[in-house]
């Protein structure tokens, strides 16, 4: 598996991709990418870590080609790349080697680009249509798709055959993450991706509404902010908010750091902006959050909404609502989880063995 942004230790890449084929007794794992924060140790997978880039910089540009190398160092019957960056690496592979290729697809990047701030405006005009016509063109050469959303598929026409398999959480991480105790009411966690497109001003500024109906809440914030001017703006609104903590920020967070977070908290929070590019997206978060049987204040979307209320699980906001009556359900509501198995990943880990054995 290779992927120029994400950390060798990504939690789709090791913990549910490669754990499962190698669990499985039938794959030796390979993952190349982003260096880790975090200790690399797992039977069965070897790591390949990239050497240190700027996430916008011109040595950015050189890195499908230390990919491509170290492809061919380790030589896989099987390539799966997440990044469209990589697709003219895998593409190149497959006609000079004959390896299959699968394209993982963790977003629809054509509007992710498009549609958020991690580009500037000029650069978001030429490269979104620049990747999509990447995707379109190599789509007939990619054995197969993973797609990480159901929406993915009424999305991206070119994506055929596909798999999806969601983002869910295997239940032997579950297992070392659930409480078993009571949760109180007031400790708020927002975990994740830090962007404007990932709500995190929508957050903080229900956490602060909360805090002056009950200065018991508190929120904790933990996930990586890939724009450092955006990042700035992020600490400039919690600037001298004692209730507030971020871990993380400007640098990448272990998945078991931000597991061990969710477990201390007692609601997680999710509130996404309207934008095309996340409209069709079941967060990982909300995953894992039922997952963990955490409580969850939720505007999303209308698949999100009908997961938490068939779990039994939170509370869904409206756009405007009345945070004292809000707070007073907060603190009266003792949710009973109902978590159904479809909720985890091993629910989809037989469907990956399953399409992989059709290549």
């Amino acid at each position: 598996m290779a992927s120029v942004l994400k950390p060798v230790d990504d939690t789709r890449m090791l913990e549910k991709l490669g754990a499962t084929l190698t669990d499985s007794g039938q794959y030796e794992v390979s993952i190349i990418g982003f260096p880790s924060t975090g200790s690399l140790c797992r039977s069965g997978i070897d790591f390949y870590p990239l050497p240190n880039f700027e996430r916008l910089s011109l040595r950015r540009l050189l890195i499908p080609w230390i990919i491509f190398k170290k492809v061919n160092k380790v030589k896989p019957e099987l390539l799966i790349i997440n990044t469209p960056e990589l697709l003219l690496v895998a593409i190149l592979n497959r006609i000079f080697f004959g390896r299959k290729i699968v394209y993982d697809v963790l977003e629809n990047y054509y509007r992710n680009i498009q549609f958020t701030q991690a580009f500037h405006p000029i650069t978001r005009l030429l490269l979104a249509p620049l990747v999509r016509v990447v995707e379109l063109f190599t789509s007939p050469l990619v054995h197969h798709f993973l797609l990480a959303e159901k929406g993915y598929s009424r999305e991206l026409g070119f994506a055929k055959p596909y798999t999806i398999l969601q983002n869910k959480l295997p239940t032997s991480i579950t297992a070392k993450y659930t409480i078993s105790q009571p949760r109180g009411y007031s400790k708020l966690i927002f975990s994740g991706t830090l962007a404007k497109s990932t709500g995190i001003f929508e957050a903080i500024s229900l956490c602060k509404k909360l805090h002056e109906i009950d200065a018991s809440y508190s929120l904790t914030i933990i996930g990586y902010c890939a724009q450092p001017d955006f990042f700035s703006d992020i600490k400039k609104e919690i600037e001298n908010v004692p209730f507030i903590t971020l871990i993380g920020g400007d640098r990448l967070v272990p998945h078991k750091k931000m597991l061990d977070e969710i477990r201390k908290a007692d609601i997680g929070i999710i509130i996404y902006p309207p934008n095309p590019s996340t409209q069709s997206s079941i967060p990982t978060k909300l995953f894992e959050y039922i997952a963990l049987q955490l409580p969850i204040l939720i505007r999303h979307n209308a698949e999100s909404h009908q997961l938490v209320r068939e779990c039994n699980i939170g509370i869904v906001l409206t756009e405007f609502p009345d945070y004292g009556a809000l707070s007073a359900e907060i603190k009266n509501n003792h949710f009973t989880p109902n978590v159904p198995e479809s909720i985890y990943w091993d629910s989809e880990a037989q469907n990956l063995i399953g399409c992989l054995k059709l290549i």
